[in-house]
């Protein structure tokens, strides 16, 4: 699946050419707009690039995963990306660190556009809609703000599209090794986000679609679930030894759940008359009084304001993903606002290509598609802004491509039929 063998010389040196740019271009506006690019200050550690730092610090410190705890332990994040950005700090010292960090996320990003010619050729069968992909991806602005910044996202996307096509190669040819590496890459994302937790529905779906034998789907969830639990078991055992209590993931749901329940930032009117005890802010109280508040006001909504929540947790909710493109610091003089249109094409043309996938029964996009579903609907209990919807901004990319290449061969017909009359 992933070897380039079969293409011919010139599409394998312009595939190798669009990625050294991107790799280029990633180090030179990361490197060349440096710590301008943070959103937060490392004076005031107020948003979370400088937290991520200040935790990477504390571990080399004191070998504690904190997370604005001072040197306490925390179940605030998992510790995937705060242990890679120690770990170039631990190379290449402070400063140097960081830029190796951005550095390393422009190789991410360099990768992922030959990942996105590897995904786009297994689900289409073209080399014109793979290419086209992948200089689509290549071209899209948000990718250079997301390799210069101290997220999780640039890895986190690259995790996802190694999990994506994992998932396609063991659909394609089922075996105990190849649902094995699939778990390895699920379980990095859950390493990253516990959004992920619940991916191994999809490919469950598929073994119901295809009528695996119960024996079959038994020995894969068996393998799937073995290779997770003996990956995670580090964090679990960290966890225990540190809170004294079985903790899978992290213990930081009630903020994101309590911040997606109000509807379009609105706490529903008489809610605080129905609830006193909030005082006023329902932003107060333990992650569990966050989650049980967030309940309330759900239900509380739907009740008295029905119209106003359907709307919010259906198309505010992808608005909120996929509305406007993540890219919160200008580069060169640009911003979201002024990328908008471009953003925008980019949604509604791979909006357009789902439906035409679905149409059409394009049996190998069913999957990706399927991911793309299952990382929409997973927010949809949650806060969903831009930065949680931009992984998932390549699979827009996937369905875009053919669409594309469509209408340029619908053009290019009318132009040689209007020559030829």
């Amino acid at each position: 699946m992933f070897s380039l063998k079969k293409e011919t010389r010139q599409t394998r040196t312009r595939l190798l050419l669009l990625c050294l740019f991107v790799f280029l271009a990633s180090c030179a506006i990361s490197l060349g707009y440096g710590d301008r690019l943070l959103l937060g200050s490392y004076e005031k550690m107020n948003d979370d690039d400088v937290k991520y730092v200040q935790t990477a610090d504390v571990l080399l410190e004191t070998g504690v995963l904190s997370y604005n705890t001072g040197g306490e332990p925390s179940t605030f994040i998992m510790p995937v990306f705060p242990l890679l950005l120690a770990g170039v700090k631990w190379l290449a010292g402070d400063q140097g660190g960081i830029a190796l960090l951005r550095i390393l996320q422009g190789a991410f990003q360099a990768f992922g556009v030959y990942l996105m010619f590897i995904l786009a050729r297994r689900v289409f069968q073209n080399t014109r809609i793979s290419m086209t992909a992948a200089v689509l991806l290549a071209l899209y602005l948000p990718d250079y703000f997301i390799s210069a910044s101290i997220l999780t996202e640039s890895a986190f996307r690259l995790c996802l599209m190694l999990t994506v096509c994992c998932l396609l190669r063991a659909l394609d040819k089922p075996g105990v090794g190849g649902w094995a590496v699939f778990a390895v890459f699920w379980t990095a994302l859950c390493y990253f986000k516990p959004h992920a937790a619940l991916l191994p529905l999809v490919p469950g779906l598929f073994w119901l679609a295809r009528r695996y034998s119960f024996k079959k789907m038994l020995a894969y969830t068996v393998v799937i679930l073995g290779v997770f639990a003996l990956l995670m078991s580090p964090w679990w055992i960290r966890n225990y030894e540190a809170f004294g209590r079985f903790i899978p993931f992290t213990e930081a749901a009630g903020s994101p759940l309590i911040l997606g329940s109000t509807a379009f930032g609105q706490v529903p009117d008489g809610f605080y008359e129905k609830y006193p005890e909030y005082g006023g802010d329902v932003m107060k109280g333990s992650d569990d009084d966050l989650a049980q508040a967030a309940g309330r006001m759900i239900a509380y909504g739907f009740t008295h304001e029905p119209l106003k929540y359907a709307a919010f947790y259906t198309f505010g909710k992808f608005g909120g993903l996929y509305g406007i493109a993540y890219w919160e610091r200008p580069i060169f003089g640009m911003t979201w606002a002024h990328y908008f249109p471009v953003h925008a094409a980019y949604v509604l043309m791979g909006l357009y290509g789902i439906w035409l996938a679905w149409k059409r029964k394009w049996i190998g996009a069913y999957a990706p598609l399927a991911v793309l579903a299952y990382f929409t609907l997973i927010y949809v209990p949650f806060i969903a802004i831009p930065r949680y919807g931009y992984p998932n901004m390549f699979l827009f990319v996937l369905f875009m491509a053919p669409v594309l290449v469509g209408l340029f061969d619908r053009l290019r017909a009318r132009k040689a039929k209007r020559s030829y009359s």
